[in-house]
């Protein structure tokens, strides 16, 4: 049976996006200024979305970086609702 791997660097990327957005929702919610938590959120999710078409061929770290958008989506949440609220 042959299995597919991925590279360390495309493990690096996931888990990297992975902390940027577990950064940001953190940020988001601890900060006082919610237009630098949605500047860090927005980056979050580019990275993520990098890290999801790096990983597209391993369903593991292609996991990994979607927890990594979605917690990034929670940061410009709840940046957006500072703002306006």
């Amino acid at each position: 049976m042959q299995q597919h791997t991925t590279s360390t660097p495309t493990k690096i990327a996931c888990f990297v996006s992975l902390f940027a957005g577990v950064f940001s929702a953190i940020y988001s919610f601890a900060a006082r200024t919610p237009g630098t938590a949605l500047a860090f959120g927005i980056a979050s999710i580019l990275i993520g979305g990098f890290s999801v078409l790096k990983a597209r061929r391993n369903i593991d770290d292609m996991q990994v970086a979607t927890a990594g958008i979605f917690m990034a989506v929670v940061a410009c949440a709840v940046a957006l609702w500072q703002m306006y609220s």
